[in-house]
């Protein structure tokens, strides 16, 4: 049960992140300088309580840099890139609609059994999360090629790290050890020295309420309890249940439309809201799914 609650509060921090990283995008922030907002500030926060409790001898030095790899620079640069061509709702789809059709292609190269309903539940995912893109106007659908090919780069990244999460068993300290403080230590240099900037962080005459609210939700959301309860989920119902219910997130935007904005969701969005949630029941109340 606490695997489940984790997974749908994951869905809704991934709903709130998608808007928030488009807004970001729009800013004078780069794709860079949201990177280096999202390892930078996690690092800081958690620096203290790592050297506390010693966590880098817990772990092995194999399983730190494959984790942190997995959800790394690379995967952040891959999503806030998608969004500077795509529409929020594409990073939905393409990240986190695809993401169980990922995981369980990922699963079956290292030798997990596919079970029908697995299969099943899962293509009625990924169907449902494509009904909501014909939402839109066609134009957006065309021009948005390259965000939505950066999103399902993203989503192989997180599936890796889902998988290697439940399959090492890692403990919450371990991975803010790998996510965090070893991302930083690779990537805050880089970006220092190299990476171009979009943002003088020392003029705080520059400082929006747009740019205040990503440095605050990209500094401490994803990493610290986005990531974290993703993990939780998988080590608690598995990859396969996980992965499906995270592929809710493209048609929670419509349903917190309506319940915040009062925006009523149209004939697409409620299809697809119904043809989702019948794919995410299928995966997980399947009891013969393995981990």
């Amino acid at each position: 049960m606490l695997g489940l609650c984790s997974a749908l509060l994951v869905v809704f921090i991934w709903s709130f992140w998608l808007i928030i990283s488009r807004i970001g995008v729009k800013t004078q922030l780069s794709i860079y300088d949201l990177a280096a907002i999202r390892f930078g500030l996690s690092s800081f926060v958690i620096f203290p309580f790592i050297i506390y409790f010693r966590v880098w001898r817990t772990i092995s030095l194999k399983k730190v840099l494959l984790t942190s790899f997995s959800i790394g620079p690379f995967y952040a640069l891959f999503a806030f890139g998608g969004f500077y061509y795509s529409p929020a709702y594409h990073g939905g789809v393409f990240m986190n609609g695809f993401l169980p059709i990922i995981t369980f292609f990922i699963s079956y190269l290292f030798g997990k059994k596919l079970f029908k309903l697995d299969i099943f539940g899962t293509s009625l995912i990924m169907l449902g999360s494509l009904i909501i893109l014909f939402d839109h106007p066609y134009e957006i659908l065309i021009r948005s090629w390259k965000g939505d090919l950066l999103f399902i780069l993203a989503a192989i990244f997180l599936s890796i790290f889902i998988i290697l999460v439940n399959k090492w068993d890692l403990r919450f300290s371990q991975i803010l050890y790998s996510i965090c403080i070893i991302n930083a230590l690779f990537y805050l240099p880089i970006w220092f020295l190299f990476l171009p900037k979009g943002f003088n962080f020392l003029d705080y005459s520059l400082y929006s309420k747009e740019i205040l609210i990503n440095i605050f939700f990209q500094g401490f959301v994803p990493n610290i309890f986005g990531l974290y309860l993703t993990a939780f989920a998988a080590k608690s119902i598995g990859t396969a249940k996980a992965s499906s219910i995270l592929a809710a997130v493209p048609i929670t935007g419509a349903v917190l439309g309506f319940f915040i904005l009062s925006e009523i969701p149209s004939f697409l969005s409620w299809m697809s809201l119904l043809i989702v949630s019948t794919g995410i029941l299928v995966v997980v109340l399947f009891k013969k799914s393995q981990t």
